[in-house]
């Protein structure tokens, strides 16, 4: 769920069918299809993410792609990242949006992983910056917002089965070079992810910690590289799991669940505090003022909405959002007719009688998804199924494998 600090009206949420675009502050809402952007039926996007000027960029299995005009173009970058890959993860710079770095699997070994940069807002990379020996795998990378030259990344070392080492990185020179690499003190069979860098304070990363052996999800967090973490890390059970991570203008932290479990804890603090909040596939806050509304993406069928909004700090929720509102596709013309067909399969899923004459938008008749709109189930769970935004809580993709948003 993204929102661009330079168009106060414009929403956008990554769903498991395409990007669902609001112009007007969720007065209306229009999507483009996934199959538009990557122009093949089995390139799944996995999330978009946003920079500060609006544009967006998607993370596909095995590219990225970029759009600077709201959805209606895309382009596939260039550069080091062009072919040859598995895409794994990128984020943009909060304060510059033509910085952006990205993680890639090497192939055809896929036994490195790299961090490469762009520079022109996503449609070129070089690099790498940094590449994984032994096998290793990259499960994240952040840029600090009140310090672009400070950057994050985690490493894990695999075992035959779980990861048995996980190691923080940490760049000075704004992802140029990653000299420090710290061995975390974590369990063997750690699966450690970025939740998030603090928003006021650089040296602050919280980690996400995940067991399956144990059945754990846990929240840390380091001010010292990794030297330490905090002890004890914030731990929730199964079968709740941490869905998304949100640091709040005002420093707030806030980790949403899919139970409608909600934590909220002090800033540069694990200390949370459950709320019952919805069933939260992503959280986010327009940057720019403390006051902000904060969203949620929520379960259609049981929140009774798929993007919720909140003025009192995230207390409470109101609907602002259902799939089954979606005019159509984008109106530009090139996405008005290559989803259309992928809009009928849309309304076809969601209970939608379409108008008389098909599906508003018109023309086209592309292939059918064989992701989002096609084999999503309803409007409830399986269509709630949301990415997450620039500087929220990322999921890691296993080696040879790409993830989808949760279901």
């Amino acid at each position: 769920m993204m929102l661009p600090e330079v168009d106060p009206n414009r929403i956008l949420v990554g769903a498991n069918f395409g990007l669902v675009v609001s112009p007007d502050a969720g007065a209306s809402w229009r999507y483009v299809c996934e199959p538009f952007i990557t122009g093949a039926v089995n390139d799944n996007i996995s999330f978009y993410k946003a920079g500060s000027d609006g544009t967006v960029l998607a993370t596909s299995f095995v590219a990225f792609w970029r759009s600077a005009d709201g959805g209606c173009t895309w382009t596939r970058a260039g550069g080091t990242v062009s072919s040859n890959v598995l895409t794994r993860d990128l984020f943009i710079d909060p304060n510059d949006p033509l910085f952006v770095l990205a993680i890639v699997t090497e192939l055809p070994a896929a036994t490195n992983d790299s961090i490469h940069q762009s520079v022109d807002g996503g449609r070129t990379f070089t690099g790498p910056a940094y590449r994984t020996a032994n096998g290793n795998r990259l499960s994240g990378v952040e840029i600090a917002g009140s310090d672009p030259n400070v950057v994050y990344a985690t490493e894990l070392q695999d075992g035959a089965t779980v990861a048995v080492q996980a190691f923080l990185l940490k760049s000075i020179d704004h992802g140029a070079t990653f000299p420090k690499r710290q061995r975390l003190n974590v369990p063997s069979g750690t699966e450690v992810r970025i939740a998030a860098v603090d928003a006021l304070n650089p040296a602050v990363v919280y980690l996400r910690l995940i067991s399956t052996a144990a059945g754990t999800d846990a929240i840390a967090m380091t001010s010292d590289d990794g030297l330490t973490l905090s002890d004890p890390p914030f731990t929730i059970l199964a079968p709740t799991a941490f869905s998304t991570f949100l640091v709040a203008a005002n420093g707030t932290l806030f980790a949403g669940t899919t139970s409608s479990d909600l934590y909220a804890a002090p800033q540069g603090t694990t200390a949370f505090v459950k709320r019952t909040g919805p069933r939260a596939r992503c959280l986010g806050q327009r940057p720019g003022s403390s006051t902000a509304p904060i969203y949620a993406c929520g379960d259609g069928f049981l929140d009774g909405y798929n993007l919720g909004v909140s003025d009192d700090g995230a207390q409470t929720f109101r609907p602002l959002m259902k799939f089954t509102q979606i005019a159509g596709p984008l109106t530009c013309p090139a996405v008005s007719q290559g989803c259309a067909a992928q809009f009928a399969l849309l309304q076809q899923t969601l209970g939608v009688t379409p108008p008389p004459g098909g599906a508003g938008g018109g023309g086209g008749t592309p292939s059918a998804s064989k992701s989002g709109c096609g084999s999503a189930g309803g409007d409830g769970a399986a269509l709630s199924a949301l990415a997450l935004a620039a500087g929220y809580l990322k999921w890691l993709r296993r080696r040879g494998t790409t993830r989808r948003r949760a279901r």
